[in-house]
């Protein structure tokens, strides 16, 4: 090996030679070919900090995102101040589902390169995927007017604006986007996701067609188009696009149990990821929708608390399943006996799947605690001392009901109160999938399920719980304690 005058190595040759070998790989969309280089290349004099940036992006196109975050954080431990690198952390940070800390470091890499288009992208999608999405207009609009015309600014600033709702500004700027870059990769997608967002189905069924034909088969225009198709009442078209969005996207459990419904498969259940991605979605425009649809089972379930404690004795801990924004705990928490604040009496436990809820509900300010957890996880956790446990239009999510109630059984105390809503199903037909991806549950399966986890009936009434495509949704309205 060539030495340098002062005796040491000189390993300049063999530097761009695994620089450039790893580069390469990268830009081929080949990161396992890069590691091997980068690896080699980190033991070289100067080079660990720029190898780590390398190995942090290979490891993030591998899906491997602890192993990118440790190496985003050497990479910017050997250059503090680099926009680049704490814009790289930040993207790590993320891919580990750290989204507050990822959002502090873009904000640290925009306020090093005020300039760097990539940093405002990526600090304003941080933004909007913490619901903050007139912040991120604004941060995009600053970059537009930085890269005035710049295609991807222009989609992303549509995308910021029709989540927060200004649909005809959103429409203005994605229109703009596809007079300059009409194939610009995810503009077809934002366009129908905008028309379905302003309730024009014909715009985005048309979008999203033709993004189709242009591009191929995509699960996201798949998806857009089958929403659309179903919104416009054409169920029996959407059902397909329903299908081809699965098989496109496999690992993604919307569309997986969509698909399921559409192909008549009888799971016994929607799984953890289908119900966590639509309430995650649903958060900010939940309660709205709800009244707009007529919901009824909070004041349901406030009343029966009501007629099955005529003594007016103070309700002790409740366990609220699939809290959702909080709503049955707005309904009853003027009913617990003792200050909320006052862990060692009444409590009121909320349990949902979704982060977004959780966030919600907690704004309210009414709960004790509040556990991110799958139902039956949370009921195996919890203790057998709660005076009520409720779950408003939860198992409308499971088509099973014997372990969920087996185990709520184990978690009343011997004197409380199970509450719960079903969508009412066919006497003998046990538990049916319907097409909106919710099961119904037959009365007689329900009365053989709570007999069968020590349960009695106090009332199973049939109740109209809300609207659904303008239609009531007929439910049946549970309450029951141990039996004997």
């Amino acid at each position: 090996m060539p030495r340098q005058d002062d005796g040491a190595p000189d390993t300049t040759g063999l530097t761009a030679r695994l620089m450039q070998a790893a580069v390469s790989a990268l830009e081929q969309r080949q990161p396992i070919e890069a590691l091997p280089s980068l690896d080699r290349l980190r033991l070289l004099p100067g080079q660990s900090g720029i190898a780590a940036a390398l190995r942090a992006e290979a490891l993030l196109a591998l899906g491997r995102s602890a192993e990118a975050d440790g190496a985003a954080a050497e990479a910017l431990e050997a250059n503090p101040g680099d926009a680049a690198r704490l814009e790289l952390r930040a993207r790590a940070h993320w891919a580990c589902g750290r989204s507050l800390e990822a959002l502090d470091m873009a904000a640290a890499a925009v306020i090093a390169a005020p300039q760097d288009i990539a940093a405002l992208l990526l600090f304003a999608a941080l933004l909007g995927e913490e619901r903050r999405h007139e912040d991120a207009v604004s941060v995009l609009q600053d970059a537009l007017r930085r890269r005035p015309g710049e295609p991807q600014v222009l989609l992303r600033l549509g995308i910021a604006l029709t989540r927060a709702g200004r649909h005809d500004e959103a429409a203005d700027v994605l229109g703009r986007c596809a007079a300059a870059a009409p194939q610009l990769p995810g503009l077809a997608v934002a366009r129908a996701q905008a028309a379905l967002a302003r309730r024009d189905m014909a715009e985005a069924i048309a979008i999203a067609r033709a993004g189709l034909d242009q591009a191929g088969g995509d699960a996201a225009l798949y998806s857009v188009l089958a929403h659309a198709l179903e919104a416009a009442g054409r169920r029996d078209e959407a059902w397909p696009a329903f299908r081809a969005a699965s098989r496109l996207a496999p690992e993604d459990p919307y569309l997986a149990h969509l698909a399921a419904v559409a192909d008549g498969i009888a799971t016994e259940r929607a799984s953890a990821g289908y119900v966590e991605s639509i309430f995650d979605g649903y958060a900010d425009s939940f309660e709205a929708s709800l009244i707009r649809l007529g919901y009824r089972v909070p004041g349901l379930v406030r009343r029966a608390v009501e007629r099955h404690r005529p003594d007016g004795a103070p309700l002790g801990s409740v366990l609220d399943l699939g809290c959702g924004t909080g709503l049955v705990g707005v309904a009853l928490h003027d009913l617990l006996g003792v200050a909320l604040h006052d862990l060692l009496g009444a409590s009121l436990v909320g349990v949902d799947l979704s982060r977004r809820m959780l966030d919600e509900a907690r704004a309210k300010g009414i709960y004790t605690a509040l556990l991110q957890q799958d139902l039956l996880a949370a009921l195996e956790d919890g203790p057998g001392s709660f005076d009520l446990v409720c779950a408003a239009d939860v198992f409308c999510y499971l088509g099973r009901l014997d372990a969920a109630l087996a185990l709520c059984a184990r978690c009343l105390a011997a004197d409380g109160l199970l509450i719960f809503s079903v969508e009412r199903g066919q006497d003998g037909a046990a538990f049916q999938l319907h097409r909106q991806g919710r099961y119904a549950h037959a009365p007689d399966l329900v009365r053989a399920d709570l007999a069968a986890a020590g349960l009695a009936p106090l009332e199973i009434r049939e109740e109209a719980l809300r609207l659904d495509f303008g239609r009531p949704v007929e439910g049946l309205f549970v309450v029951a304690r141990h039996a004997g």
